[in-house]
């Protein structure tokens, strides 16, 4: 319910007590009464359903905000270990390398993302760009399994890069939303930002 139909609505009371309603009132003042009491009744309902949605949405933006900072602690943790993978790759035997850099796409593309409740919240662009680097990180996994076959150190390291790169893109992703739920953006600034990553995602 937009808050323009709200406004409209609280001022039905007032315009049953208007100038033009004087001879009704007076000519039939227990049909008026009534007349009163179902606008009155009406109002409280409307008044109702519009508090208790938003109390449902605030409480849904609050459960949102709070899966999201989930899904971002779990890629800062892969980003770490990214980052022990670059610095040791070089040092692991070979009987461990597969096993210590075999990454996968994280559970927050795979799991978290179906959600019914970040369906709902997320902004579009936003899961635009999320399907998109899902997209590259599948790709990322198909090449680092194929440089752990073929043993190629360096390329190993690039791929662990690019992986690296498209989880803190959706860290940044992540932290425009919990901007937006919390109001700490509006909706323009969201989507001024959020159009331009999408563009670069695509190029």
């Amino acid at each position: 319910m937009s808050i323009t139909f709200i406004i409209l609505i609280c001022f039905l009371p007032i315009i049953l007590f208007l100038n033009w309603t004087k001879k009704f009132r007076e000519k039939y003042p227990d049909t008026f009464g009534y007349i009163l009491s179902l606008v009155g009744t009406f109002v409280g309902i409307v008044l109702g359903l519009y508090f208790t949605d938003i109390q449902e949405q605030k409480s849904d933006e609050e459960a949102t905000v709070k899966i999201l900072q989930a899904g971002k602690e779990e890629l800062e943790w892969l980003i770490k270990r990214c980052d022990v993978i670059a610095e040791t790759v070089d040092t692991l035997p070979n009987r461990k390398r597969d096993q210590f850099l075999a990454l996968d796409v994280p559970p927050f593309f795979s799991e978290t993302l179906r959600s019914q409740l970040l369906v709902e919240m997320l902004q579009p662009t936003s899961i635009e760009q999320f399907n998109i680097i899902k997209e590259n990180l599948v790709f990322d996994i198909k090449m680092m399994r194929s440089d752990f076959k073929n043993k190629k150190i360096e390329a190993i390291k690039e791929d662990k890069a690019d992986y690296k790169k498209q989880l803190e893109l959706t860290i940044g992703i992540i932290d425009k939303e919990i901007e937006l739920l919390e109001g700490a953006i509006d909706q323009a600034t969201f989507d001024s930002i959020s159009e331009k990553n999408l563009r670069l995602l695509m190029n």
